[in-house]
């Protein structure tokens, strides 16, 4: 049978859902379909083995969206540079919105799969087995152009049960995300699904179908499915695979109107009994301005466990500029009343975007006081391509990055100074995997025991905990609060120093407490830590770059150590060990140092080292995506940064990333040693070596036999050349040249801060 390898991320504690369903449906039509989780470097490397040494006929990437695409995009150039003759195709939300782009930078992407994929990734592979063109068929674009309509009515992808792989766990029982609908009313201009809704609507007129049928067959809005599915599928997942949290991904699970949404739940619920379905919690993601008491004490008495409230936005004129309706006192009730029933919530406000005013910031933080119960963040609005928000900001001359991942310039100087506080109090106070969210994970734990095994649950953890969420909502809005004073006062990122230093006691107090809470709950079954939240921020980074000009550093001189490998397995081209080059090396720490053993732990089984590796890489990354070098897990764990193998660049300062990584992987130091009694060593390959790497097969182009003296390349705050300094001008000019139009961002001057998202 023809195989075909489908390639995504899978974060910690999560599920791929969309790959799942894929899988299901090749599998269907008698393919054989294979997942390749990609969320690292590592893990690209391996893949890229495993497709070169049996090549697959069809390659599917998922980019859900423009960051997270760029690990899998990086897939398909290392097979293209390998020589892989398969097709290569990329479906997902980013690649529908962004597919002329994509095939326009990408010239050995052969496709692009528009909307639902899993009738479209079937037929691409029965024409490739069959030797049979591409281009043209239904749903799939290429550098032909769309070819047919997608058909948009088809309702197989709502009938398909996926095809799942290994499943994370809570409190030492399964977890599982699963789907009821797809799509979503709203309309919001910042909302990246709600641009694949209208292109789809577009999609059907183009076909020929009224906007009536599309309108009663949910396209462009919502599309469930029948409820007799949903029970099937969770039973089954219940008896057979030991599940007891069940994940909702859906936009709003719910029916919109309160009589609509009893019946489903009542008929829900109904539906478990029959099939003689136990005690489980229900996790999912809800519209304020949709449910009601009445819903709310259903959804509870059914398994509701853990909800997402979206706040979004502060003010009407907000709400009327961006199409999302700000939350009132009665949706702000309802956050009490979900809690009063065992649920938590976590939510989140967009307190900085395109169009802020101090004005709006400081009614964003008075809203934020008045959240009564649950976990809330505070977040900045990011414009996704292809919506109508990015489009708008295009026009106003206001946008700037690429689809990858855009961003745009302030209007007000205040907001742009506020702007930068936040981040910095996002980055180094709060951290990534922030209190809130840790909160936010502990209380998910603790309602879904409360359910499970109620009769071990202390009811002193509860009152611990709400005082720890109280705290940190207390923290967050004094601290923005005081960044907003400083805003409006002339303060930016550096003058926020202070009000850091002041933040970080008071959070590793509240974290301690947290900390003593886990460990309770662990006692109730769990085997590490359930934190979806950790991971959904970890894999999100954004790039904040910290100066407008280059930082002439001169690091002293140190011979370049062999080149490392290449994304793609191959060898890296050595540069000319005759041109020496500048670079920092981290000579810190001795290497008697780098092996203390401690024998007072015990040694690692090979599972126990492969989790401690794993969730180091995941952590850090997230840290500092940036960062390439060793990881001691001793206690405390100690960082050696990489301080060579990067070609002929010079220009590595950074801002306290060691320090950064060291209190990042503190959770998992200390656990165990290696075989020969030493701590575990975790290497890191991240940005930074990928940067390096790309430098380096560049510059090794201007290789030659002759003695130069030291050459020095310098790169500005954006990663791009300068100047190059030193050496013979045939060389000088040559590296030039070779460097033209690059950047290479973690090897210039500026900090790595946490972009954080809300949902898993």
């Amino acid at each position: 049978m023809a195989r075909v390898a489908l390639i995504g991320r899978r974060l910690e504690h999560n599920e791929n859902l969309g790959l799942a369903y894929l899988a299901a449906a090749l599998e269907q039509a008698g393919f054989v379909a294979e997942r390749h989780y990609v969320n690292d470097a590592a893990e690209l490397e391996r893949a890229v083995t495993a497709l070169i040494d049996r090549p697959p006929a069809v390659v599917g990437l998922s980019l859900a969206d423009g960051g997270s695409a760029i690990l899998q995009l990086a897939v398909g150039e290392a097979l293209s540079q390998a020589g892989f003759r398969g097709h290569l195709t990329a479906g997902g939300q980013f690649a529908t919105l962004a597919r002329e782009w994509l095939l326009e930078r990408h010239p050995w992407l052969d496709s692009v799969v528009r909307f639902a994929g899993e009738g479209p990734l079937v037929e691409i592979a029965r024409r490739v087995v069959a030797s049979a063109r591409v281009d043209g068929t239904p749903g799939v674009t290429t550098r032909a152009g769309d070819g047919a309509p997608a058909d948009v009515l088809q309702d197989a992808p709502q009938r398909i049960r996926p095809r799942r792989d290994e499943l994370p766990e809570i409190l030492g029982h399964k977890a599982a995300h699963m789907a009821a609908s797809r799509g979503c009313l709203g309309r919001c201009q910042y909302c990246g699904p709600a641009a694949l809704h209208t292109q789809e609507r577009r999609e059907g007129v183009r076909a020929g179908v009224s906007r009536g049928e599309l309108t009663r067959a949910g396209v462009g809005g919502v599309r469930r499915r029948e409820i007799d599915a949903v029970c099937d599928e969770m039973a089954e997942l219940w008896h057979t695979r030991g599940v007891r949290y069940f994940y909702f991904v859906d936009e709003h699970l719910l029916p919109y109107t309160e009589p609509e949404a009893l019946d489903y739940l009542r008929a829900w619920k109904e539906g478990l009994e029959r099939r003689d379905v136990g005690a489980f919690g229900i996790g999912t993601m809800l519209r304020a301005d949709r449910i009601t008491p009445a819903v709310v004490d259903a959804f509870a008495d059914l398994g509701l466990v853990r909800a997402f409230i979206g706040l979004e936005l502060a003010t009407a004129e907000e709400g009327r500029r961006f199409g999302r309706p700000p939350p009132g006192e009665p949706e702000l009730a309802l956050l009490d009343q979900l809690a009063e029933r065992g649920v938590v919530t976590v939510s989140n406000l967009m307190l900085v975007h395109p169009h802020s005013t101090p004005e709006s910031i400081a009614r964003g933080i008075e809203l934020l006081e008045r959240v009564p119960r649950g976990v809330f963040e505070a977040t900045r609005m990011m414009p996704y391509h292809g919506t109508r928000l990015t489009r708008t900001l295009q026009e106003a001359g206001r946008l700037i990055g690429n689809p990858h991942r855009y961003g745009y310039t302030f209007e007000d100087p205040r907001v742009e100074r506020f702007a930068e506080i936040f981040m910095r109090l996002r980055a180094e106070a709060f951290w990534d995997y922030s209190v809130a969210f840790r909160t936010h994970d502990a209380f998910l734990a603790l309602g879904l025991a409360r359910r499970l095994h109620g009769e071990r649950v202390d009811e002193t953890w509860v009152r611990r905990l709400e005082r720890a969420r109280a705290q940190v909502g207390r923290l967050y809005v004094a601290a923005y609060r005081r960044a907003l004073d400083l805003a409006l006062s002339g303060g930016g990122f550096d003058a926020a120093g202070a009000l850091v230093r002041d933040l970080s006691p008071r959070v590793a107090e509240i974290e301690a407490e947290l900390a003593q809470i886990e460990a309770k709950l662990a006692a109730v079954g769990a085997r590490r830590a359930f934190a979806p939240m950790r991971a959904a921020a970890a894999s999100m980074v954004t790039f904040v770059l910290s100066a407008a000009c280059a930082r002439d550093t001169s690091p002293p001189d140190v011979p370049p150590p062999p080149a490392a490998a290449t994304v793609d397995g191959g060898a890296e081209p050595v540069p000319d060990a005759t041109v020496p080059v500048h670079v920092i090396a981290d000579a810190s720490v001795s290497e008697a140092e780098r092996v203390l053993p401690d024998a007072a732990l015990p040694v690692c089984t090979a599972a126990e080292r492969d989790e401690l590796e794993r969730g180091t890489a995941v952590t850090v990354a997230g840290v500092d995506a940036c960062f390439s070098g060793q990881i001691r897990l001793d206690t405390p764990p100690q960082a050696f940064r990489a301080g060579g193998g990067f070609g002929a660049l010079c220009h590595l300062e950074r801002h306290g990333d060691v320090k950064k990584v060291e209190q990042a992987a503190a959770r998992f130091g200390g656990k165990c040693t290696d075989p020969r009694g030493r701590p575990v060593a975790v290497s890191v390959a991240g940005a930074s070596e990928v940067d390096a790497q790309r430098a380096s097969r560049a510059i090794a182009a201007c290789r030659t036999t002759q003695i130069h003296p030291t050459v020095r390349v310098v790169l500005d705050a954006k990663g791009r050349v300068q100047r190059v300094d030193g050496g013979k001008p045939a060389l000088a000019q040559c590296i030039r040249r070779v460097l033209a139009g690059l950047s290479f961002p973690c090897l210039a001057s500026f900090d790595v801060c946490p972009e954080h998202v809300i949902i898993e």
